[in-house]
């Protein structure tokens, strides 16, 4: 048995240049909000730092707060990498960058860049958003249904659709 459907009205138009310049502008810095606010993606706080890196940040006279900005680097990298307009939608790809930022060791009570390069942004974000075998996950990249929310007011108000 078949379904038999009938369109009438004008379809709806969708703008996806319009579209991509609204989650590029909005979710980048959700994001960072969000995770300066040591929330992660899920609307849960972050889980704590190990008692080790607590002690290793009082050492550097560094903040505490679950915050993952030791050098910012990671955070800092996070754009809009890639944007895709087909026939079906719009794809928005945002996500760290590739770069390194320099490690860190205490001396002198203060954070010291060693000269050694960590692992790339890409590669570090992907180990804090899922956990490794030593750290638990803090999933940072992505929306909590309250700005998924807001970026779909947002979609509204800019006419996305019509």
């Amino acid at each position: 048995m078949g379904i038999t459907t009938k369109r009438s009205g004008t379809p709806v138009k969708f703008d996806a240049e319009k579209a991509a310049k609204v989650i590029g502008g909005f979710v980048p810095g959700a994001i960072l909000r969000r995770t300066d606010q040591g929330i992660s993606s899920t609307g849960q706080a972050f889980a704590s730092y190990s008692q080790s890196y607590r002690e290793r940040l009082a050492a550097m006279s560094e903040d505490q707060k679950i915050d993952l900005r030791l050098t910012g680097g990671l955070m800092n990298s996070i754009k809009v990498r890639d944007k895709r307009i087909t026939s079906q939608g719009v794809e928005v790809v945002i996500a760290p960058d590739t770069g390194a930022s320099p490690q860190v060791s205490p001396r002198n009570g203060k954070a010291h860049r060693t000269g050694k390069q960590g692992p790339a942004h890409n590669v570090l974000g992907y180990w804090i958003h899922h956990g490794t075998s030593t750290t638990p996950a803090r999933p940072f990249m992505g929306l909590t249904p309250d700005q998924e929310a807001e970026l779909n007011r947002l979609l509204g108000k800019a006419k996305v659709f019509g």
